[in-house]
Protein backbone atom coordinates (compact mmCIF):
# COMPACT_ATOMS: atom_id res chain seq x y z
CA UNK A 1 0.00 0.00 0.00
CA UNK A 2 1.19 3.53 -1.24
CA UNK A 3 2.72 5.67 1.69
CA UNK A 4 2.13 8.93 0.24
CA UNK A 5 0.23 11.08 2.94
CA UNK A 6 -3.52 12.12 1.72
CA UNK A 7 -5.31 14.65 3.17
CA UNK A 8 -8.27 13.26 4.19
CA UNK A 9 -5.95 11.66 7.16
CA UNK A 10 -5.48 15.28 8.31
CA UNK A 11 -5.99 16.98 11.76
CA UNK A 12 -5.73 19.59 13.84
CA UNK A 13 -5.63 20.79 17.38
CA UNK A 14 -4.65 22.87 20.39
CA UNK A 15 -2.80 21.84 23.83
CA UNK A 16 -2.00 23.79 26.89
CA UNK A 17 1.37 21.98 26.85
CA UNK A 18 3.14 20.26 24.16
CA UNK A 19 2.16 16.94 24.87
CA UNK A 20 -0.92 17.95 26.60
CA UNK A 21 -4.15 16.81 26.64
CA UNK A 22 -5.44 17.60 22.68
CA UNK A 23 -8.57 20.17 22.41
CA UNK A 24 -10.15 19.54 18.99
CA UNK A 25 -11.26 23.38 17.49
CA UNK A 26 -12.82 21.91 14.34
CA UNK A 27 -13.58 19.91 11.18
CA UNK A 28 -10.42 21.16 9.00
CA UNK A 29 -11.40 21.34 5.13
CA UNK A 30 -8.34 22.88 4.08
CA UNK A 31 -4.74 23.34 5.49
CA UNK A 32 -1.31 24.69 4.58
CA UNK A 33 1.83 24.73 6.77
CA UNK A 34 4.51 26.79 5.48
CA UNK A 35 8.05 27.53 6.90
CA UNK A 36 9.69 30.76 4.81
CA UNK A 37 13.69 30.68 5.33
CA UNK A 38 14.11 34.18 4.17
CA UNK A 39 17.07 33.41 2.04
CA UNK A 40 19.46 36.04 1.09
CA UNK A 41 20.46 35.66 -2.77
CA UNK A 42 23.97 37.36 -2.84
CA UNK A 43 24.81 38.65 -6.31
CA UNK A 44 27.82 40.92 -7.29
CA UNK A 45 30.20 41.96 -9.53
CA UNK A 46 32.70 39.45 -11.06
CA UNK A 47 30.23 36.75 -11.68
CA UNK A 48 26.92 36.42 -13.46
CA UNK A 49 25.20 33.89 -10.77
CA UNK A 50 24.92 34.30 -7.13
CA UNK A 51 28.08 34.50 -4.71
CA UNK A 52 26.39 32.87 -2.04
CA UNK A 53 22.67 31.91 -0.46
CA UNK A 54 22.94 32.59 3.22
CA UNK A 55 19.90 31.80 5.28
CA UNK A 56 17.74 34.58 6.77
CA UNK A 57 15.09 34.40 9.48
CA UNK A 58 12.90 30.89 9.82
CA UNK A 59 8.89 32.18 9.44
CA UNK A 60 6.82 29.51 10.30
CA UNK A 61 3.15 30.15 9.17
CA UNK A 62 -0.15 28.31 9.15
CA UNK A 63 -3.39 28.67 7.19
CA UNK A 64 -7.07 26.27 7.95
CA UNK A 65 -10.06 26.15 6.56
CA UNK A 66 -12.28 24.90 8.87
CA UNK A 67 -16.25 24.52 10.12
CA UNK A 68 -15.53 25.48 14.04
CA UNK A 69 -16.44 23.30 16.75
CA UNK A 70 -15.74 25.86 19.43
CA UNK A 71 -16.96 29.14 19.63
CA UNK A 72 -14.30 29.68 22.55
CA UNK A 73 -11.34 29.56 20.16
CA UNK A 74 -12.89 32.00 18.07
CA UNK A 75 -13.57 34.04 20.97
CA UNK A 76 -10.56 33.85 23.12
CA UNK A 77 -7.75 34.11 20.06
CA UNK A 78 -9.14 36.25 17.06
CA UNK A 79 -7.67 39.55 18.62
CA UNK A 80 -4.15 38.03 18.03
CA UNK A 81 -2.97 39.38 20.86
CA UNK A 82 -3.82 35.94 22.90
CA UNK A 83 -1.33 33.51 22.03
CA UNK A 84 -1.92 29.71 21.52
CA UNK A 85 0.31 27.61 23.34
CA UNK A 86 0.78 24.89 20.93
CA UNK A 87 -1.21 24.13 17.65
CA UNK A 88 -0.66 20.59 16.22
CA UNK A 89 -0.98 19.59 12.49
CA UNK A 90 -0.98 15.41 11.90
CA UNK A 91 -0.92 14.25 8.44
CA UNK A 92 -0.91 10.32 9.89
CA UNK A 93 0.26 8.22 12.83
CA UNK A 94 2.53 10.52 14.47
CA UNK A 95 3.68 12.22 11.80
CA UNK A 96 2.90 16.44 11.10
CA UNK A 97 4.49 19.67 12.94
CA UNK A 98 3.59 21.32 16.44
CA UNK A 99 3.43 25.36 16.47
CA UNK A 100 4.77 27.03 19.40
CA UNK A 101 3.31 30.34 20.60
CA UNK A 102 1.21 30.87 17.82
CA UNK A 103 -1.59 34.11 16.88
CA UNK A 104 -3.67 34.66 14.63
CA UNK A 105 -2.79 37.13 12.10
CA UNK A 106 -6.24 36.82 10.03
CA UNK A 107 -9.47 35.72 10.44
CA UNK A 108 -12.14 35.42 8.87
CA UNK A 109 -15.88 34.11 9.73
CA UNK A 110 -19.05 33.77 7.60
CA UNK A 111 -22.46 31.96 7.73
CA UNK A 112 -24.86 31.24 5.06
CA UNK A 113 -28.26 30.04 5.28
CA UNK A 114 -28.70 26.54 5.08
CA UNK A 115 -24.88 25.89 5.37
CA UNK A 116 -22.38 24.95 8.68
CA UNK A 117 -20.68 28.34 9.82
CA UNK A 118 -16.88 28.53 7.74
CA UNK A 119 -13.57 30.01 9.28
CA UNK A 120 -10.75 30.67 7.58
CA UNK A 121 -7.29 31.87 9.63
CA UNK A 122 -3.64 32.79 8.99
CA UNK A 123 -1.82 31.41 12.23
CA UNK A 124 1.97 33.02 12.92
CA UNK A 125 3.86 30.78 15.44
CA UNK A 126 6.81 31.42 16.77
CA UNK A 127 8.62 28.50 16.37
CA UNK A 128 7.44 24.91 14.72
CA UNK A 129 9.26 21.40 14.89
CA UNK A 130 8.39 17.47 14.35
CA UNK A 131 4.95 16.40 16.15
CA UNK A 132 5.87 15.20 19.38
CA UNK A 133 2.56 13.38 20.69
CA UNK A 134 0.22 10.60 20.17
CA UNK A 135 -2.46 10.82 17.32
CA UNK A 136 -6.20 12.85 17.99
CA UNK A 137 -8.17 10.91 19.39
CA UNK A 138 -11.21 12.11 20.74
CA UNK A 139 -12.88 14.47 18.27
CA UNK A 140 -15.59 16.84 17.91
CA UNK A 141 -17.97 16.32 14.55
CA UNK A 142 -20.90 18.60 15.12
CA UNK A 143 -19.63 22.38 13.52
CA UNK A 144 -21.74 25.43 13.64
CA UNK A 145 -24.76 25.76 11.41
CA UNK A 146 -26.11 28.91 10.46
CA UNK A 147 -28.94 28.40 13.27
CA UNK A 148 -26.45 28.97 15.98
CA UNK A 149 -25.69 32.14 14.89
CA UNK A 150 -27.75 35.67 15.13
CA UNK A 151 -26.61 39.09 13.36
CA UNK A 152 -28.48 42.38 14.85
CA UNK A 153 -28.27 45.59 13.38
CA UNK A 154 -28.44 48.58 15.51
CA UNK A 155 -30.03 46.28 18.27
CA UNK A 156 -33.03 44.66 15.99
CA UNK A 157 -32.29 41.19 15.43
CA UNK A 158 -32.04 40.89 11.35
CA UNK A 159 -33.83 37.51 9.85
CA UNK A 160 -34.01 37.99 6.24
CA UNK A 161 -30.14 37.33 5.95
CA UNK A 162 -28.64 35.10 3.21
CA UNK A 163 -25.01 35.76 4.59
CA UNK A 164 -22.53 37.36 7.29
CA UNK A 165 -19.20 37.64 7.16
CA UNK A 166 -16.75 39.18 9.36
CA UNK A 167 -12.87 39.45 8.67
CA UNK A 168 -10.05 41.16 11.07
CA UNK A 169 -6.34 41.87 10.11
CA UNK A 170 -4.49 42.01 13.19
CA UNK A 171 -1.64 43.85 11.30
CA UNK A 172 0.76 41.53 13.20
CA UNK A 173 4.59 41.65 12.97
CA UNK A 174 7.38 39.30 13.51
CA UNK A 175 10.36 40.57 15.61
CA UNK A 176 13.68 38.70 14.93
CA UNK A 177 15.79 37.09 17.45
CA UNK A 178 19.36 39.00 16.32
CA UNK A 179 20.80 35.65 17.88
CA UNK A 180 19.46 32.72 16.06
CA UNK A 181 17.73 33.01 12.91
CA UNK A 182 14.15 32.65 14.59
CA UNK A 183 11.86 34.77 16.51
CA UNK A 184 11.81 36.78 19.41
CA UNK A 185 8.30 37.62 19.56
CA UNK A 186 5.53 38.66 17.20
CA UNK A 187 3.64 42.10 17.87
CA UNK A 188 0.38 43.28 17.36
CA UNK A 189 0.05 46.31 15.57
CA UNK A 190 -3.43 48.40 14.56
CA UNK A 191 -6.58 46.16 13.82
CA UNK A 192 -8.71 46.57 10.91
CA UNK A 193 -12.50 44.78 11.03
CA UNK A 194 -14.52 44.48 8.08
CA UNK A 195 -17.43 42.74 6.78
CA UNK A 196 -20.43 42.32 4.46
CA UNK A 197 -23.95 41.36 4.75
CA UNK A 198 -25.96 39.60 1.78
CA UNK A 199 -29.86 40.24 2.43
CA UNK A 200 -33.05 40.83 0.59
CA UNK A 201 -34.37 43.86 -1.03
CA UNK A 202 -37.33 45.15 0.03
CA UNK A 203 -36.56 48.85 -0.05
CA UNK A 204 -33.86 51.43 -0.84
CA UNK A 205 -33.29 53.34 2.41
CA UNK A 206 -29.68 52.69 2.47
CA UNK A 207 -29.49 54.19 -0.75
CA UNK A 208 -30.98 56.95 0.09
CA UNK A 209 -29.80 57.82 3.30
CA UNK A 210 -25.96 57.80 1.97
CA UNK A 211 -27.27 59.96 -0.96
CA UNK A 212 -28.20 62.96 1.82
CA UNK A 213 -25.49 65.02 1.07
CA UNK A 214 -26.44 67.68 3.38
CA UNK A 215 -26.12 65.86 6.18
CA UNK A 216 -24.05 62.95 7.45
CA UNK A 217 -25.91 59.24 8.78
CA UNK A 218 -25.25 58.14 11.55
CA UNK A 219 -23.00 55.04 12.50
CA UNK A 220 -24.91 51.95 13.62
CA UNK A 221 -23.96 48.61 15.83
CA UNK A 222 -23.78 45.46 14.08
CA UNK A 223 -23.98 42.78 16.56
CA UNK A 224 -22.63 38.85 15.44
CA UNK A 225 -23.65 36.08 17.97
CA UNK A 226 -22.77 32.68 17.94
CA UNK A 227 -24.04 29.89 19.95
CA UNK A 228 -24.58 32.77 22.99
CA UNK A 229 -20.98 34.43 22.17
CA UNK A 230 -20.84 37.80 21.06
CA UNK A 231 -17.91 37.40 18.05
CA UNK A 232 -18.63 41.49 17.05
CA UNK A 233 -20.10 44.15 18.28
CA UNK A 234 -19.29 48.02 17.53
CA UNK A 235 -20.21 51.06 15.36
CA UNK A 236 -19.89 50.64 11.89
CA UNK A 237 -20.12 52.47 8.68
CA UNK A 238 -21.58 51.24 5.42
CA UNK A 239 -19.31 50.70 1.97
CA UNK A 240 -20.23 50.42 -1.08
CA UNK A 241 -23.72 49.60 -1.20
CA UNK A 242 -24.89 47.79 -4.11
CA UNK A 243 -28.19 45.52 -5.62
CA UNK A 244 -27.52 43.47 -8.82
CA UNK A 245 -29.99 41.35 -10.18
CA UNK A 246 -31.27 39.74 -13.51
CA UNK A 247 -34.83 39.73 -14.84
CA UNK A 248 -34.81 35.94 -13.32
CA UNK A 249 -33.40 37.05 -9.36
CA UNK A 250 -34.54 37.92 -6.38
CA UNK A 251 -33.05 41.07 -5.69
CA UNK A 252 -29.87 40.77 -2.58
CA UNK A 253 -28.57 43.65 -1.22
CA UNK A 254 -24.67 43.71 -0.55
CA UNK A 255 -23.89 45.80 2.45
CA UNK A 256 -19.73 45.93 3.52
CA UNK A 257 -19.36 47.27 6.20
CA UNK A 258 -16.32 48.78 8.15
CA UNK A 259 -16.55 48.38 12.11
CA UNK A 260 -14.53 50.08 14.47
CA UNK A 261 -13.14 47.07 15.93
CA UNK A 262 -14.34 44.10 17.39
CA UNK A 263 -16.02 45.32 20.46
Amino acid sequence: MSNILGGFDTTVWTSATETGSPTNIGIAARLNPRLNPNNLDIPGGGRRGLYDILLGTVDPTFSLDMQPTSVNFLDTYQDGQTAIPWLHYRATGDIGLTFQTVYINTISVESRAGRPIEASFEFWAEAAKALNMGSLTSYQTTPYRWLDSELKISEVVETEWHLWRYEVNNNLERLPNVSTKGTREISAKHRRVSGTIHKDLRDYDEFTDLMNVSSDPGKFDITITLDGTTLLSNACRWGTIEAPSGPEDLILKRFPFTAQDLS
